[in-house]
This record gives structure tokens, C-alpha cells and sequence, in this order.
């Protein structure tokens, strides 16, 4: 059953919300772990920083290259189909590699292609979940509504990342493989009663090719050079610093850190995180504040990240890199709301897709490029030079015209 969205209510929290919003929280806490439990096995299995960031970076490059694809899909078909049938793909195939795990045949190579089915899956399941989310709230909602999700991420990712460490001790990896496979199962089993709205522009889309729509996304952003700004200086900022997180394992063990304070340290980011998005979710920011909060925000975690990258010892790199993701999340907290509000809701699907693609796809040849380098010259200088390099796009993105505008203007 669909609800025309020019009738149906959309309210900040309502049934259809609540069911994107358990389906999402419910893969990610398999997700979570699964990251985690095979970037330690991976390592483990090869030692090497460049095969390890590789098995993230996978999956980031296949969204990079699908997603504005999965865009188009989301706004031709039912999005809540492409939602819960990408998770139960995902779900299948994740149980598949728990059990050649728990018989102790499981491969590198098969890690990758594991990670090249899930990129294909996250590819149509977040255009579709994305480009949802404004027609289920009111426009002055959206922000509140998007920090919901992201607070309820980082909770789980809080969560996951504190105890992942001990859960991969006392479980195992193919345990946490198992269990993740499971979590997404349950997920794409609820997502099926989400009731989708139509797509904006209605019938129309039966009349045109799935090629004309594809094009479309582009000569829309050619017509918008301030929105392809906007999200050419995002891009670039994952460029400079995401590759990171492919590598922070590594990091850590050169730091003096062991299994559980891995677990912590990430932990400690999460926790950071899910402080920021509650914050920016439950206090109202005026219009004419935002601009100064993202260009304070985007400052410190700058300033942080540097420091963290400089410090020496557990405690110093874990009270840094949590400022740092703290101001880090506040300054994300802005972006995809005004994307949204830039762009005509037909085109929601698609361009968002777009945008996501691109900062995937900077973030996977960051991590591959942290990684070669990393196993070359030591993962601590190549994260204090990304750190550095990441000062320049920064401030392209915050002083970018379109974005100042969308978040001043009345």
C-alpha cells in the first residue's frame, strides 16, 4: 500500500520514521562488529596496512561507482522494496562467509568479494533510504529527523566500538560474522511493512528511459554549479583524511595500544559522535548561527585531529581524536539537510546518491593511498600529513557561497 505524499501527513516521528529508523539501527549493529572483527583478522592474516584498508576501501569504491545508479532506482521504484531486498542480499551472503569461517576456510579474496556484494547492496539500499526521509517529515523537521538517525548510529557505534574488541575475544570472528548476517535478515523482515509515498514526480517517470534519468542527475548539477561545488570541497575532504579510518587499527597498535583499548579508543569516537548529533537534534540553532557553528566546528576538529595525530599514549591520542570527532560531527550534522534543501525533491534520489558516491568514492582512494603509503614510510606520518593536507579543502567547503546561503537565509 503507497500514500500519495501530497496528502499524507509527515510528521518528525511517525510509523513509516520508526521502521527506517529500527531497520537502520538493527544492520548496524552487526555492521559495527563485523568491521571491526575483520580489520583485526585481516591484519592478523597478512600484516599489512594496505590489505586491510583494501577490505574497506572495496566496498566504498563499488558505492562510488553504484550509488548514483542506486539513485535512479530510488526514484523510479519502491523504495522500500530496494531497502529490504538489498538487506536480505546482504544478510544471505554475510551468513555464507560466517560459515566458511567457522570451518576455517575462509580467504582473504573472500572477504573482498564479500565486500563487493555489500557495496552493491549499500548502493541501492541508502539512495532509497535517503531520498525517503524528506518525504516522511516536514521540511523544518528535517534536520531534527536526520540527526536522529545519525545520533542513533553513533550510539550503536559507540557501543559496538567499546565492546567490540572483548565480543571479537570472546566470540570469535565467525561468531560476529554470524551475527551479522542475522542482524540484517531481521532487518530487511521489518522494512517490508514500511508504507513508501510515491515519488514526487509521480507517473511520469514511466515514460522516460532509465538512461534520460541517469543523464539527468548531471545536467541538474551542471545548472547548479553551487551545489557541485558544495559537494566537490566535501569530496575533497574525505580525499585528504578519510583514508584514516582504513587504517586505524595499525595505527593504534604503532601507538601502544592493544585489542581492548582499540575497542575504546573507537568507542570513545562513537561516544563523541552520539553526543554531537543529540546535541544538534534536541537545541534549536537559528539560521543565522549555523554558518558559524559549522565554520567553529570545522576549525576545531582540524585543530584536533592534528593534535591527535602528534600525541603520544592512549589516554592523550583518545582525548584528542574525541574532540576531534565531536567537532567532526557537528560540521556533518549540516550537510546532507542542506543538500536536501537545495535540491527539487524529483531529483532527491539521484543527487543525493551523487553526493554520497562521490565522498565515498574520495574516502576509498584515501584508504588505499593511506594504506600503500602507510606500509612505505609508517602509518603515523602518512595520518599527520593527510591531517594537514585536509586544512585546504576544509576551508574551500565552509566558505563555499551555496552553503553559506542555505544555512543564513530565512
Amino acid at each position: 500500500m503507497t500514500a500519495n505524499t501530497d496528502t499524507a501527513p509527515r510528521r518528525r516521528f511517525n510509523r513509516n520514521l520508526f521502521l527506517v529508523w529500527q531497520g537502520m539501527a538493527e544492520s548496524k549493529i552487526g555492521s559495527v562488529l563485523y568491521a571491526i572483527a575483520i580489520g583485526i583478522w585481516v591484519y592478523d592474516k597478512t600484516d599489512s596496512a594496505a590489505w586491510m584498508s583494501m577490505t574497506t576501501a572495496i566496498s566504498y569504491f563499488g558505492n562510488m561507482l553504484l550509488q548514483p545508479l542506486g539513485g535512479v532506482l530510488a526514484d523510479r521504484f519502491n523504495r522500500r522494496n530496494l531497502a529490504a531486498g538489498s538487506d536480505a542480499v546482504c544478510g544471505v551472503t554475510m551468513l555464507l562467509l560466517g560459515a566458511l569461517a567457522l570451518a576455517g576456510k575462509m580467504q582473504v579474496w573472500q572477504v573482498l568479494v564479500v565486500a563487493a556484494i555489500s557495496s552493491v547492496c549499500s548502493a541501492v539500499l541508502y539512495p532509497a533510504m535517503n531520498a525517503l526521509l524528506p518525504q516522511l517529515v516536514e521540511q523544518n523537521n528535517l534536520m531534527r529527523a536526520s540527526a536522529l538517525m545519525q545520533s542513533t548510529q553513533s550510539a550503536i557505534q559507540m557501543i559496538g566500538n567499546a565492546a567490540g574488541g572483548f565480543l571479537v575475544v570472546i566470540f570469535g570472528v565467525p561468531g560476529i560474522i554470524l551475527f551479522n548476517g542475522a542482524t540484517f535478515l531481521f532487518s530487511s523482515a521489518t522494512e517490508w511493512f514500511i508504507q513508501v509515498p510515491e515519488t514526487p514526480h509521480g507517473q511520469k517517470t514511466e515514460h522516460r528511459s532509465f538512461i534520460r534519468d541517469f543523464a539527468d542527475e548531471f545536467a541538474y548539477l551542471k545548472q547548479h554549479p553551487g551545489l557541485t561545488g558544495m559537494m566537490a570541497a566535501g569530496a575533497a575532504v574525505n580525499l585528504t583524511c578519510g583514508g584514516f579510518t582504513g587504517i586505524v587499527y595499525a595505527w593504534c597498535l604503532d601507538k601502544g595500544m592493544d585489542i581492548p583499548q582499540y575497542g575504546l579508543f573507537l568507542g570513545a569516537e562513537s561516544a563523541a559522535m552520539l553526543a554531537a548529533t543529540v546535541l544538534m537534534a534536541l537545541v534549536p540553532l537559528p539560521r543565522r548561527r549555523r554558518w558559524h557553528v559549522l565554520a567553529l566546528a570545522n576549525v576545531g576538529y582540524n585543530l584536533l585531529y592534528i593534535g591527535a595525530m602528534l600525541a603520544s599514549g592512549f589516554r592523550a591520542c583518545t582525548v584528542l581524536y574525541t574532540g576531534f570527532a565531536f567537532c567532526n560531527m557537528v560540521a556533518n550534522t549540516f550537510m546532507y539537510p542542506a543538500v536536501m534543501e537545495a535540491v527539487e525533491p524529483a531529483y532527491h534520489g539521484r543527487i543525493l546518491a551523487l553526493f554520497n558516491a562521490a565522498c565515498v568514492g574520495t574516502t576509498a582512494f584515501s584508504m588505499v593511498a593511506y594504506g600503500l603509503l602507510g606500509d612505505a614510510f609508517g602509518v603515523m606520518p602518512v595520518s599527520l600529513a593527510g591531517g594537514v593536507l585536509t586544512l585546504i579543502p576544509a576551508v574551500l567547503f565552509v566558505c563555499n557561497p551555496t552553503l553559506r546561503d542555505l544555512l543564513t537565509q530565512e
